[in-house]
């Protein structure tokens, strides 16, 4: 059996940069200690959570239509969005090309949290 194709997703409101590589390194090492093979992590920068359109978003589902069965990692639900409705609908975009979204578990993302209150102390 072919292990399946894991991407990563992101979404930040902000423009901080090393916001984004943060995730992006949280999400490389939580699918690294998985046993999941990460090809490439998507991402949106300064983009609300209530924003459909999405560059990024949009960049992952196109590569996700060319693939088949695909993991989609993503920090948090709020990745997604906050909004619920908005939120099942990108789910729904997902399944359509034939992926699902792994939201990683908490302890993981503490560590994220963290680093990142102590960047806005410092």
């Amino acid at each position: 059996m072919t292990a399946p194709r894991v991407f990563g997703y992101l979404r930040v409101g902000s423009r901080h940069k090393a916001r984004v590589e943060r995730w992006r390194a949280r999400i490389a090492e939580y699918c690294a200690q998985e046993g999941l093979a990460l090809e490439l992590v998507f991402a949106d920068l300064a983009v609300r959570d209530t924003e459909l359109v999405r560059a990024g978003w949009t960049a992952l589902l196109d590569v996700l239509n060319l693939k088949d069965a695909q993991i989609v990692v993503v920090p948090t639900e709020d990745h997604l969005s906050r909004d619920p409705v908005l939120k099942a609908d990108l789910r729904a975009q997902l399944a359509a090309a034939g992926a699902m979204a792994l939201v990683m578990p908490a302890r993981t993302r503490s560590t994220v949290q963290e680093t990142t209150n102590a960047y806005r102390r410092s």
